[in-house]
């Protein structure tokens, strides 16, 4: 081990490294919060928290439990100097339409109220507390418009050939339809229209 030494630069955004170091400099977070005994049973484990690079979720079924957590991690930031932005945090509460209305308490960290919300990016994907996909299939949707008139702009003078290669490599990858589950009829039909119509206008 090196001696101390002063931290001046933080990670790039974007940067090769910066997730690695983030997971480096995060791990023993990860470590304490693997040992509080607080979360979602998945088989023979306890999930309480996603961590990607910055990014890091946490899980409870229990405002109890989420409160613990949030007080696990604010421990952690005070003992490392670290300065977790509330700004940048939110509470989501999933729930199903048949789950009578509960209400959220509020969540403090650092002294600051954490809002609570309905809807939330995750990493591209859109998240929503009704647990519906219906969001994202919309986001898709528009992002596929997008690049469909992209396409239909520039490289209409290209041949039938160059266009299909074009389209599938831009407008047929979507990221994080796997994850679609529970949407309405609508939304899946929005995207289909969106997808024929480009392809239609394109060739």
């Amino acid at each position: 081990m090196s001696d101390l030494f002063n931290v001046t630069n933080g990670v790039r955004q974007g940067g090769i490294l910066s997730p690695y170091l983030f997971n480096v400099y995060l791990d023993d977070l990860s470590t304490e919060l693997n040992s509080i005994r607080v979360g979602c049973i998945m088989g023979e484990m306890i999930i309480n928290h996603i961590l990607y690079a910055d990014d890091l979720v946490l899980i409870s079924p229990s405002t109890r439990g989420l409160d613990t957590l949030i007080k696990c991690c604010e421990k952690y930031g005070i003992e490392h100097n670290i300065i977790f932005n509330v700004n940048k945090c939110a509470v989501m509460h999933f729930k199903s339409d048949s789950i009578a209305k509960f209400k959220v308490p509020d969540f403090i960290l650092n002294g600051e109220t954490i809002e609570l919300v309905t809807e939330f990016k995750y990493l591209g994907h859109i998240l929503t507390s009704n647990m519906k996909d219906d969001k994202d299939i919309e986001r898709q949707r528009r992002k596929l418009f997008i690049q469909g008139n992209t396409l239909i702009r520039k490289f209409y003078m290209c041949t039938f050939e160059v266009k299909i290669e074009l389209f599938r490599s831009y407008c047929s990858a979507m990221y994080t339809p796997h994850l679609w589950t529970k949407y309405s009829v609508t939304a899946i039909r929005k995207l289909y229209t969106a997808y024929h119509n480009s392809l239609k206008i394109l060739i």
